[in-house]
């Protein structure tokens, strides 16, 4: 499993299911709070999309700072 296509794949889930605009949207934007302004809601649709693409759940909050972490947790957690 290629990080950069984990990232791919992760701001796509992003822009395409949760309506954030492409262009604002950087691999180390924060995602929440002072990013783009992710909120709960949000966050249990990419998990939703984590658990059905890559098999992996309970992932912890501290992943969840950028897509670059999250892609990180995903390559080195995945069976």
């Amino acid at each position: 499993m290629n990080i950069e296509d984990v990232k791919k794949e992760l701001k796509g889930c992003i822009v395409d299911n949760l309506g954030v605009d492409e262009n604002e949207l950087e691999y180390d934007t924060p995602l929440f709070e002072e990013g783009i302004g992710l909120d709960s809601i949000d966050s249990i649709e990419l998990v939703s999309f984590i658990d059905e693409n890559y098999g992996l759940s309970g992932i912890g909050r501290e992943h969840f700072r950028t897509i670059e972490s999250l892609a990180k947790y995903i390559v080195e957690n995945k069976k």
